[in-house]
């Protein structure tokens, strides 16, 4: 080795230093970079950028004016008086809401009143009829006729109960004058109708019904109050009835009533 100059293997960091200085220095190669991309290319993109950004300007223009300019006053005012219409509407749903609620609730009150005035009818009715009955009970018990003697007939009815082919009949018995023991005996009615324009007579108590023998049976010392029902044949109509007041297998009274 030779003294003042470096060996090979020691001047390579040295080289490899000088020349990356060299790289930065004013003094280093140029590069020139070529676009590789043809001219009516290039001019087709620049005019599409050019026409991108004229569209998104315009379109701020139209978005601010419709936002900030003379239009959007318009846009508020016509805004404000649909809103304000819109609580009018829904004031009016409102009250006429509570204005159905109210007839529906007064409605209710008046079929309420109705129902509990029909009832009251109803009752009226049913006690004016009961005290026309008593009335006549009544007057039934009015002394009889002078001089008159032995079991009367004071009082008889006999009319449809609900259905026409359904009767109900009331009688009242009586013993004139002072009598001094009971009066033991029965009722017989025939019963005067007729159906199709057939004439018929229909015999009271039925001997088919032993429960209507018995209502019939009579036992009083002053009066006595018979009362029951009975059923016509279909399609008959009641004429008139002969009451029939027995005793001993005897008639002691009899009367006629027209229907």
């Amino acid at each position: 080795m030779a003294w003042g100059r470096p060996s090979p293997i020691e001047a390579r960091p040295i080289v490899k230093w000088k020349l990356f200085l060299r790289k930065l220095s004013v003094s280093a190669p140029h590069m020139t970079v070529r676009s590789r991309l043809p001219l009516p290319v290039r001019a087709l993109f620049g005019f599409l950028v050019l026409a991108l950004a004229a569209a998104v300007g315009v379109w701020l223009y139209e978005y601010g004016r419709a936002w900030a300019g003379p239009d959007r006053k318009d846009l508020l005012a016509e805004l404000e008086r649909t809103q304000s219409q819109l609580r009018e509407l829904r004031a009016d749903r409102d009250r006429y809401i509570a204005t159905a609620n109210a007839l529906e609730n007064q409605i209710k009150i008046e079929r309420s009143s109705q129902v509990q005035l029909a009832q009251q009818v109803g009752q009226l009715e049913a006690d004016r009829n009961r005290m026309r009955e008593d009335l006549a009970f009544f007057e039934s018990l009015l002394p009889t006729k002078a001089g008159a003697q032995g079991v009367v007939i004071r009082s008889f009815r006999m009319q449809a109960d609900g259905q026409p082919s359904h009767m109900r009949y009331r009688l009242l018995v009586q013993q004139a004058g002072r009598p001094e023991r009971d009066f033991v005996g029965s009722v017989q009615m025939l019963v005067n109708l007729t159906q199709e324009g057939r004439a018929m007579t229909l015999q009271l108590p039925d001997p088919e019904v032993p429960d209507m023998a018995k209502s019939l049976e009579l036992s009083f010392r002053h009066y006595q109050r018979v009362e029951g029902a009975f059923s016509l044949p279909a399609g008959a109509v009641a004429r008139s009835v002969l009451v029939r007041i027995l005793a001993d297998g005897q008639t002691r009274v009899q009367q006629n009533f027209t229907l």
